[in-house]
């Protein structure tokens, strides 16, 4: 038996001590194997499955629906950002049209999560952005049928007179009437400026109350609005994007937003409601279905020359100017 003496306690500490030391060690080495795995076996399925392309599509198309000549830019080859948790994290850069060229404007943040009330989408714009601040003017009262007031902004025609020769700018209005789309676009034909955006009415206050609006001297205005822009269509495993360019076939156009507020209704409410923000999504589809697209205004663009001469143009009021781009040489 050996003699006990503070020595022996000493080397017993020691050993102990090494051998508790190799024990956490080799345990956090078994949990990092584990995690590397982890990670690896998520990154693997992830790029097999690539649920990211779904939600950057719905942001896409939301983006477009909700926001007046604003794009979204966004690649199908690079896959998310994919987190320890799960949550997919997407950006990508936001885009206007401006004549013939297209102009970066900020950029867009999408967060999926597991739970979609964990998710979320945030625009940065530049302070530029004047896209943002486009209001329309309903022509009627849904309820009671009477006309609402009409506003001239004689400014307007004042600046675009001031530009140069060569400038390219974008422009908003609303009308004194409902309109088909196409009926719209007959009428600016002859003034050779390009549609980019037009707001639907989808059954405010008939079918359901908008979230965000102002009734004031007159005039309504919808804040939550919805608009038709050329239009994006999918294939059927998000893989390949087709983008119409503007209005190249208003038939077109009208049909794949139809067939995208189709596909995300067949989701979660809490996702396309929740996640993406689109209040009222059955009761907009629903309204359209039945009584078939209503614009009231547009957002058109191109030479500052061509827009000014859309003061002659009757039936037109709440004009405003949006962004402005000097083109060189520029051939419309």
């Amino acid at each position: 038996m050996t003699e006990w003496s503070q020595e022996n306690e000493k080397k017993i500490l020691r050993k102990y001590r090494f051998a508790l030391t190799f024990r956490v060690l080799r345990i956090l080495l078994i949990c990092l194997i584990i995690y590397a795995l982890y990670i690896a076996g998520v990154s693997i399925v992830f790029e097999k499955t690539r649920p990211d392309l779904k939600h950057a599509y719905n942001s896409l198309i939301v983006l477009e629906w909700q926001h007046p000549n604003i794009k979204g830019q966004y690649s199908m080859d690079l896959p998310a950002e994919i987190t320890p948790l799960l949550t997919q994290k997407i950006s990508y850069s936001l885009e206007k049209q401006v004549g013939k060229e297209k102009v970066v404007v900020g950029e867009m943040r999408v967060e999926k999560s597991m739970l979609n009330s964990n998710s979320s989408m945030s625009m940065n714009l530049s302070s530029t952005n004047t896209s943002q601040q486009f209001n329309f003017n309903l022509p009627e009262d849904p309820v009671t049928g009477k006309a609402t007031s009409s506003q001239l902004n004689n400014n307007v025609w004042k600046a675009l007179d001031k530009l140069p020769e060569g400038a390219v700018a974008e422009m908003a209005f609303s009308t004194l009437t409902f309109k088909e789309p196409k009926e719209l676009e007959k009428m600016l034909a002859p003034y050779g400026v390009r549609i980019v955006w037009m707001p639907l009415y989808t059954g405010e206050f008939k079918s359901f109350e908008p979230t965000s609006y102002d009734r004031s001297s007159g005039i309504i205005t919808i804040y939550d609005r919805f608009g038709l822009s050329g239009g994006l269509t999918v294939s059927d495993d998000y893989s390949h994007i087709s983008e119409a360019q503007d209005y190249t076939s208003l038939r077109d156009s009208q049909r794949w937003m139809l067939k995208n507020m189709e596909k995300l209704l067949t989701e979660k409410e809490s996702y396309y409601e929740g996640f993406l923000g689109l209040s009222h999504l059955q009761e907009r589809y629903d309204y359209i279905k039945k009584n078939g697209f209503q614009a009231y205004g547009a957002v058109v663009t191109g030479p500052t020359k061509q827009l000014w001469m859309l003061q002659d143009l009757e039936g037109i009021s709440n004009v405003m100017l949006g962004d402005v781009e000097l083109m060189n040489g520029y051939n419309w």
